[in-house]
């Protein structure tokens, strides 16, 4: 239920991947063409870098296009235009991105200013602006200046702070060489990157001798989606439309039943590649480290829940670029719960079902912020956990987006017995964390939380990264043992 556009954040990628004239300027414009294939050699897409010389200085345009369809449902054309503004010294001026999602169209521009960036949001919804507090140690280009002078013997990690546009917020990436270079020369890293302390991305990447990279390759729910150098033919080839659900599901062990996804189910997951991270600990998930990996318990009352210290509550009452709860036109949704003589617990319930209508037709292509999903009236599981999480915290009710598996056993695009990447909301009522979920009638214990966030794309997009490093060792359910 999460899309390939909100899993893949190709447009870091395509920075990277600039080739030779990224370190020269160039008179006359130069293209450098890419193929975006699945581990399994399943083309999905393309993108292209272009350099262009201006009077004032340089810009750099990013692109990159895939086309997604689902069973019974048309194809959706998702594109990413990127302009990067240099001056002459090389120093970066202004990043402009436009993205559409078939007919919907939103452009992303952050400009360098005293102290930060500004950032605004246009969308069909409106126009949203916010400022991110930077540093002059913050980089615009993912890092990729970095390689050349780069002696991974002398210096085996890089750590810097990195604006990512698609998060609109500074990042801290790690990049860590293998242990020698192969045959060729060539150099493989694996870059890391965290928001807040919490780990948002990783990817492979293959540099050469002269420090360009050659390769980046991402890891998706089971999946992967390489990034590489080809000619302009083979890149723009004719491909069918990917069919991006069938592609994220995983194949249950085990058939579910009703009773247990209803009671208390163990999962133990080992880590690939030793690539440990730290799954969250819901209301009703409880994590324990393990030898192996991890232990994780689901159940109604199993987890701890979120931190609940007052700092952390009132962070999960702002409004957001992608829940503009302080919005009048969402203020009027929530009036009447916010004014009922009842709990925080039945107000989320009631918030629930009034979300549900707003996403009357199913719509799996982008990724859309609360105002844009009123006006659209279509979306999927994402779409209506930010849609409820913003009414929660219009409502004054702390909320967060969890993102990760749920299970079906119904056939769901032709596969029945499946985990599938899904989110839902998690809500401070009455003294503890509880997850409600406007997409499915209920939550189960096979809600598989891997992130949470704020709704943002970023989040969302590092639950099918991060799903892609657990090994599924054993599940199995817990039955409480009977009365004496």
């Amino acid at each position: 239920m999460t899309t390939l556009r909100r899993l893949l954040q190709t447009a870091a990628l395509a920075a990277a991947l600039a080739g030779p004239a990224a370190a020269a300027a160039v008179s006359e414009p130069q293209i450098n063409w890419f193929s975006m294939v699945t581990d399994a050699g399943v083309p999905v897409g393309y993108a292209s870098v272009e350099f262009r010389d201006l009077p004032d200085g340089r810009e750099r345009i990013e692109y990159q296009e895939t086309t997604l369809r689902e069973q019974n449902e048309r194809a959706t054309r998702i594109s990413q235009r990127t302009v990067v503004r240099e001056d002459t010294r090389g120093n970066i001026v202004s990043l402009v991105s436009e993205i559409r999602v078939g007919t919907s169209r939103v452009k992303v521009e952050a400009r360098l200013v005293e102290g930060g960036i500004e950032v605004s949001r246009q969308t069909p919804a409106g126009l949203t602006v916010q400022r991110v507090a930077t540093g002059p140690e913050v980089r615009f280009d993912g890092g990729e200046g970095l390689f050349a002078g780069w002696d991974p013997e002398k210096t085996p990690k890089l750590e810097f702070a990195s604006f990512n546009l698609d998060a609109m917020a500074v990042e801290r990436v790690v990049v860590a060489a293998d242990p020698a270079r192969d045959a060729h020369g060539k150099l493989g890293v694996l870059r890391t990157a965290y928001q807040d302390g919490e780990l948002r991305g990783v990817s492979r990447m293959t540099i050469g001798r002269d420090g360009q990279v050659v390769s980046i390759t991402q890891p998706m729910f089971g999946t992967s989606i390489t990034v590489l150098p080809a000619d302009k033919a083979t890149a723009m080839q004719p491909r069918p439309p990917y069919r991006v659900m069938t592609s994220l599901m995983s194949k249950s062990p085990f058939r579910i039943s009703a009773s247990a996804a209803e009671g208390h189910i163990r999962y133990r997951f080992g880590f690939k590649d030793r690539l440990a991270f730290a799954m969250p600990q819901t209301g009703e998930q409880r994590v324990t480290v393990t030898p192996t990996g991890v232990q994780v318990d689901i159940c109604e009352a199993c987890g701890p829940g979120l931190t609940s210290d007052p700092k952390a509550l009132k962070a999960a009452t702002r409004p957001t670029a992608w829940m503009q709860s302080d919005d009048p036109r969402i203020k009027a949704i929530v009036a009447d719960v916010v004014g009922m003589k009842v709990s925080d617990a039945r107000k989320m319930e009631i918030l629930t079902r009034t979300a549900r209508p707003y996403l009357g037709e199913i719509d799996f292509s982008g990724h859309f912020s609360a105002l844009e999903i009123l006006k659209r009236r279509r979306g999927d599981c994402t779409e209506a956990a930010v849609l409820l999480a913003t009414l929660g915290r219009a409502a004054g009710i702390p909320t967060k987006v969890a993102s990760g598996y749920v299970y079906s056993r119904e056939r769901y695009h032709g596969v029945s017995n499946v985990f599938m990447p899904h989110s839902w909301v998690l809500a401070y009522v009455d003294g503890k964390w509880v997850s409600y979920d406007a997409a499915l009638p209920a939550v189960t214990s096979t809600h598989i939380a891997v992130t949470v966030g704020d709704g943002d794309p970023r989040a969302i997009g590092a639950a099918g990264q991060l799903a892609s490093l657990l090994t599924w060792e054993s599940m199995a359910e817990v039955k409480r043992r009977p009365a004496a």
